[in-house]
C-alpha cells in the first residue's frame, strides 16, 4: 500500500488510526536464543533484547544492532512479518443503511499491454494482449476489475509532484495463461471508453491470481489498415561523403480505439524480426516503427560541389552541390526506400525549388531498390550562408 493513500468513501470519517503489525510476533521473541547471520562471517549466537531496534546481545556480553534479514531464529516466522503490513481502525458517523467503501493504491497490482504484429506476404495482423501481475506476498481476487491506461500525477509524501504511467513498464516472467494454475477465470477484456485522458478496460468476470503469478489475456480486437514494409534514410545535409545501413520500417494504421502505450513484437514468417516500444496510439493515426539497421540494404552518398556565388569581398554567400545516393542492395525481395535529408539555410534551394528560409527543410525522396540490385537518388541543392 502507498502510504498515504488509505481513505473511506460514502461515509463521513471521524478517526483513522493505524498501526504497524510488523514488530508484533518480533516481540514475542524478545528474551529468546537469536543467530546473527552475515555474509562472509562466522555466526553469532545471542538473545534478542528489544524488537522496536533489533538489538541483539551477543554471547561475548557485547551488544549489537542488526539488520532484520540478518537475524536466524529458533521457531518458523510467520509470512509477511518482513512485508510492513499494518492494522486500520475507522470511525465515522454512518448510519445503519450506508455503504462505505475503503480505498487504497497499490503497486502489488499491475499491468501492462503486450502487441504482437504478424506480418505475412502483403498483409497483417496485431494482436493486442494484457498481462496482469500480483507481485504482492498474498493472493489478490477480484469480483470487478478495471484497467487503466494513461499518465497520472500523483504527490509523494515529500509533496513532490510525480508523472506516472498507469501501465507497468516492469519486465515480467513468463505469462500463466487463463485456466492454468489459479490465475483466474476472465476470458476477454471490453473498452468503457476514455475518462479525463484514461483509457478504461473492464474484465468480463471474477479474476484470482496467486502471489507472484501473471494472467495474459486477449485486449481489444484492433483491425489495422494501410500495411507496408519499407527501408529508410534519415539524415542532415553534409557537404561530405558518408555511407551507411537503411533502416527496418513498418508502418500500419489501427482503426478504431486508441491504443495505451505497450511493447509491440513484429513476426515475419514465424521469426520475430524485432521488439519495440509502441508509444500511446489514437485510433486512426498512422503507427510508424523502426525496427533497427539493415546491412542487405546499404548506401552511399557523394556530394558533388557544382559553384560557389562569392560577394565582392570574397564572403561565400551560397554554395550548390549535387547530391547522389546509390543504394545497393543484397536482399532476395524489392524494397521501397524512403529517403528524408535535412537541410538549413538563410536560402534553401532544391532541384530549382525555393524553400523556406531560415527554418529546417526536408529533401523527400522514394525509390524501388530490385532484389540484389542497385538504385540512386539524385537532387541539386543551393545552400545560402
Amino acid at each position: 500500500m502507498q502510504p498515504g493513500s488509505l481513505s473511506l468513501t460514502g461515509t463521513p470519517l471521524l478517526r483513522l488510526h493505524t498501526r504497524p503489525t510488523d514488530l508484533d510476533w518480533l516481540i514475542t521473541q524478545e528474551g529468546q536464543p537469536v543467530t546473527v547471520l552475515r555474509t562472509g562471517q562466522a555466526p553469532l549466537s545471542g538473545t534478542l533484547i528489544r524488537a522496536e531496534d533489533l538489538l541483539v546481545r551477543l554471547e561475548s556480553g557485547a551488544y549489537l544492532n542488526v539488520q532484520a534479514n540478518e537475524l536466524g531464529f529458533a521457531e518458523q516466522p510467520p509470512r509477511g512479518w518482513l512485508g510492513g503490513s499494518i492494522t486500520a481502525r475507522f470511525e465515522s458517523a454512518a448510519s445503519a443503511t450506508q455503504k462505505a467503501e475503503i480505498s487504497y493504491r497499490t503497486a502489488a497490482l499491475s499491468w501492462k499491454p503486450r502487441y504482437e504484429l504478424t506480418a505475412n506476404a502483403a498483409q497483417a495482423t496485431l494482436a493486442a494482449l494484457a498481462e496482469l501481475r500480483n507481485i504482492g506476498d498474498r493472493p489478490f481476487t477480484g469480483e470487478r476489475v478495471d484497467l487503466f491506461a494513461g499518465t497520472v500525477q500523483t504527490v509523494v509524501q515529500t509533496g513532490q509532484v510525480t508523472a506516472a504511467q498507469a501501465t507497468s513498464d516492469r519486465a515480467f516472467p513468463l505469462p500463466t495463461m487463463p485456466g492454468s494454475g489459479s490465475a483466474g477465470t476472465a476470458s476477454s477484456i471490453s473498452s468503457l471508453g476514455e475518462l479525463r485522458g484514461l483509457q478504461r478496460y473492464a474484465l468480463a468476470g471474477a479474476v484470482t491470481l496467486g502471489r507472484g503469478e501473471t494472467l495474459t489475456l486477449p485486449f481489444l480486437q484492433p483491425k489495422i489498415t494501410a500495411f507496408t514494409r519499407y527501408n529508410s534514410i534519415s539524415t542532415y545535409f553534409n557537404p561530405q561523403n558518408s555511407s551507411g545501413q537503411t533502416s527496418r520500417r513498418y508502418k500500419f494504421t489501427p482503426n478504431g480505439s486508441s491504443l495505451p502505450a505497450g511493447t509491440l513484437s513484429v513476426r515475419e514468417g514465424g521469426a520475430l524480426v524485432g521488439t519495440v516500444q509502441l508509444a500511446a496510439t489514437q485510433g486512426g493515426k498512422p503507427v510508424d516503427v523502426d525496427l533497427g539497421a539493415d546491412p542487405e540494404l546499404r548506401f552511399a552518398r557523394t556530394v558533388k560541389q557544382l559553384g560557389l556565388e562569392k560577394a565582392p569581398d570574397g564572403r561565400i554567400l551560397s554554395t550548390t552541390s549535387q547530391v547522389t545516393y546509390t543504394l545497393t542492395s543484397t536482399k532476395t525481395l524489392a524494397t521501397r526506400v524512403q529517403l528524408r535529408e535535412s537541410l538549413y539555410g538563410r536560402l534553401v534551394v532544391v532541384d530549382g525549388q525555393v524553400l523556406p528560409a531560415n527554418r529546417q527543410n526536408n529533401v523527400e525522396r522514394r525509390v524501388d531498390v530490385k532484389a540484389g540490385g542497385t538504385a540512386t537518388i539524385s537532387f541539386k541543392v543551393k545552400i545560402g550562408n
